[in-house]
């Protein structure tokens, strides 16, 4: 049984109560793939992370560049499972990278600093990127997208200069580089050469 079947059939038994329209329940259904997806794919990701004895830090980047990716979109994949492993793999790299950069004395505040200005350039050209699947149709969202993912950037941006610890800063602000470098139209041309 696929994850779509069992999240229309969780819908089904939770709005039987609730006399949901058709669609109410397609919504609902929607939701819960959705959620599945995302503790599947963090659970994923904490599993590579406990292998490469980066948990902690991968942890941090999955939650930083996960939550600008729902709020900015990027690049995807044809299906969830190669998403979640893409995820888990490049989240776990990550808190390797950001242990080893503070292992070898490589942390660099002027780096980090750097690498948020030029997320908040890319966002605030990209943002957000919709995908076949889920256009973003209204321009009023569109805008409020936009506006929550620079906001994202700016507060990940505060946490780094108010903050003493480095190795949550590094995982934080390369999560966010990681899901910034999914805006960029080299990854989404397939999507636009298809509306063309």
């Amino acid at each position: 049984m696929s994850l779509s079947e069992i999240s229309e059939r969780l819908s089904a038994i939770i709005t039987k109560e609730l006399d949901y329209s058709d669609d109410q329940k397609e919504i609902v259904a929607y939701g819960l793939e959705s959620f599945f997806l995302a503790l599947i794919g963090f659970l994923a990701i904490l599993f590579v992370a406990l292998l490469f004895n980066a948990l902690f830090p991968a942890a941090i980047a999955a939650i930083f560049g996960g939550i600008l990716r729902k709020l900015s979109g990027g690049a995807h994949f044809k299906t969830p499972l190669k998403c979640l492993t893409l995820g888990a793999v490049v989240y776990s790299l990550i808190g390797v990278l950001a242990q080893k950069f503070i292992y070898h004395d490589l942390y660099s505040f002027n780096i980090l600093l750097l690498i948020l200005v030029l997320a908040i350039i890319i966002v605030a050209i990209f943002a957000p990127v919709d995908c076949e699947s889920k256009p973003i149709h209204s321009p009023v969202f569109r805008k409020k997208l936009k506006i929550a993912s620079l906001s994202f950037v700016v507060l990940t941006l505060a946490m780094v200069f108010l903050s003493p610890n480095i190795l949550i800063n590094t995982s934080a602000v390369l999560g966010v580089g990681y899901q910034t470098i999914t805006l960029l139209p080299m990854l989404n041309k397939k999507k636009k050469e298809g509306k063309k």
